[in-house]
């Protein structure tokens, strides 16, 4: 029978950098490649994605990467890694030109190779028979994928909600796929998305952005609307609303504008050229018949809200009043709460009316409770897998598959770590192997501005306290020759201090500076490093007795002869 081994190299017990590894006997097979967003104990990191140590060792088996879909947390990272370990990558129409187009703007150009495959289809990959089923996600042409073996399929959900309403073909959730597997209908095992598995009832249609902002479109008012990108649901929505009340489209910047010219040409593209206000037409078209949409990624689409509502925008024929009316669509991430609700204030700062569409008013995209009971009394799977979130989520989706009365239990129901393996062969049972130390190396990979990169500890504990306690630098010109300082020295602080509790400060470290600096010219030291580290010990000793703050401090020398 085949050798399976299943694991994750990410997605588990986190919010996105999902990657899971599937081996048939000696093929590998990868299931999404993503990235996630960090937290503030790394500053200066834009993205972490899977490590890809285990597939760069094993590149020679890699039979093919399987994309499910267009979001960051399921394939932005492979573009970071693929010439590394490079296959075939299958996906959809969609989700290949969301992989291009993000590569294009990132700057990286890695030499992808795709095979473009049907939402509901069926290819072999190798020796290996896949059978790829569209879902119903807030991304069109997103795909489940069966992967068959002679011990039963295995099933990645990806990311779904059962909803029976959907008249666009590229959201239907195609279940009589999932029926019709072929021969063999016995699931092995089924990889399910955990995201929601926490909340009651179906998803849909809490989903839905229509009936919370409809009403706006019959005002005489100029509507902004703000987006996540990669949410082309709600976008359909807007764009159907805007056809209906006859209102034409804006698109707020460059960035947006050349997003939606590359997508334009995909076949669930709810937008049309002619939508669009151009740049030159903007004043030409009456702020009642007027749309303007803002798109973004994460943080940068509620700065964008912020500097609009402070008018500090770059485009200055577009100002916020009492007459506009702004819809915030973007349901922040735990981690951009705070963020979002800043430039919520903001908002509220102009006199505009503020549609601010909550988590209590709609729900993200993600199967809860009775849609995961619906798959999985539709599969029966003799094992079960919850992957795709925290820990909570995945204990809540386990407890929920043992719950259904399928036969399910502790001990046919896997709730891993990333690393840790699934694996089927001779044994009775399949068994679990823990990831010891250095088996399958998990640790995320830092991408910055530059691409993957490589921080030393010390570096990123800089990071730290540049972020939180600010910065401090103390720069003069110094001559050998005459052993004195020549010019300066200049002091200068950010996010340290307030401007009018700076000044005694302010002269007592430039005092240290002076000291350090003529103590060593007078020696006729040359090794400032030296001189550098005894400037900073003494005053991170003195502002820490002053205040209790520990700044970064950044003496510089710059040296005349």
């Amino acid at each position: 029978m085949d050798s399976i081994k299943i694991c994750a190299l990410g997605g588990l017990d986190e919010s996105g950098r999902d990657c899971y590894v599937v081996e048939i006997n000696d093929d590998i097979f990868v299931l999404d490649y993503g990235a996630s967003l960090p937290d503030k104990t790394l500053p200066g990191i834009d993205f972490l994605i899977p490590n890809n140590d285990y597939l760069i060792k094993n590149k020679h088996r890699i039979k093919g990467y399987i994309m499910t879909h267009g979001h960051d947390e399921n394939m932005a990272g492979l573009k970071y890694v693929y010439d590394q370990a490079p296959a075939p990558i299958y996906c959809t129409e969609t989700t290949k030109a969301i992989m291009e187009w993000e590569s294009k703007l990132y700057h990286i150009k890695p030499k992808f190779l795709f095979v473009t495959v049907k939402p509901t289809s069926e290819v072999y990959i190798g020796s290996v028979r896949f059978r790829f089923f569209q879902t119903m996600h807030n991304i069109c042409e997103s795909i489940g994928v069966a992967i068959e073996t002679d011990r039963g399929w295995i099933i990645y959900s990806s990311d779904f909600i059962v909803d029976y309403t959907v008249s666009n073909p590229g959201y239907i959730f195609d279940i009589n796929s999932l029926i019709k597997r072929g021969n063999k209908d016995d699931t092995l095992i089924l990889l399910c998305e955990s995201k929601g598995a926490n909340r009651p009832g179906y998803c849909s249609p809490k989903h839905r952005l229509t009936a919370l902002i409809k009403d706006y479109f019959n005002d005489e008012k100029r509507i902004f609307i703000s987006c996540f990108w990669e949410n082309f649901y709600r976008l359909e929505e807007i764009a159907r609303l805007c056809h209906e009340h006859k209102k034409k489209v804006y698109v707020y910047d460059e960035y947006a504008r050349n997003l939606l010219s590359d997508i334009l040409s995909l076949p669930f593209c709810p937008f049309n050229k002619n939508d669009f206000i151009s740049p030159e037409d903007l004043l030409r078209v009456r702020k009642q018949d007027m749309v303007v949409l803002m798109l973004g990624y994460g943080e940068e689409l509620y700065e964008k809200i912020s500097l609009l509502a402070k008018g500090q925008n770059p485009d200055k024929r577009i100002t916020l009043d009492s007459d506009d009316i702004f819809i915030s669509a973007a349901l922040p991430m735990l981690s951009l709460e705070t963020v979002a609700t800043h430039s919520i204030d903001d908002l509220y700062r102009t006199g505009c009316t503020v549609e601010w569409v909550t988590n209590k008013k709609i729900v993200s995209m993600h199967a809860r409770e009775d849609d995961i009971r619906a798959l999985l009394t539709l599969l029966k799977p003799k094992y079960y897998f919850p992957v795709r979130g925290t820990y909570v989520n995945l204990l809540a989706n386990a407890r929920l598959a043992i719950s259904t009365g399928l036969g399910l239990n502790p001990m046919n129901v896997f709730v891993l770590d990333n690393g840790m393996q699934v694996v089927f062969d001779e044994a009775p049972r399949p068994r679990v192997i823990p990831n010891e130390v250095n088996q399958i190396n998990i640790a995320p990979l830092l991408v910055d501005g530059r691409g993957i990169t490589s921080i030393e500890e010390d570096t990123m504990e800089e990071r730290k306290k540049l972020s939180e306690d600010g910065v401090v630098v103390v720069a003069s010109t110094v001559s050998l020759k005459e052993k004195t300082i020549v010019s300066g020295p200049d002091t200068q602080m950010r996010g340290f201090v307030y401007v009018k509790e700076a000044e005694p400060l302010i002269k007592s470290i430039t005092n240290i500076y002076i000291d350090e600096i003529t103590t060593a010219l007078n020696m006729g030291e040359t090794n400032f490093e030296k001189v550098k580290l005894a400037i900073c010990d003494r005053a991170k000793k003195y502002i820490k007795r002053e205040n209790g703050r520990e700044p970064l401090i950044l003496p510089i020398v710059i040296i005349v002869d």
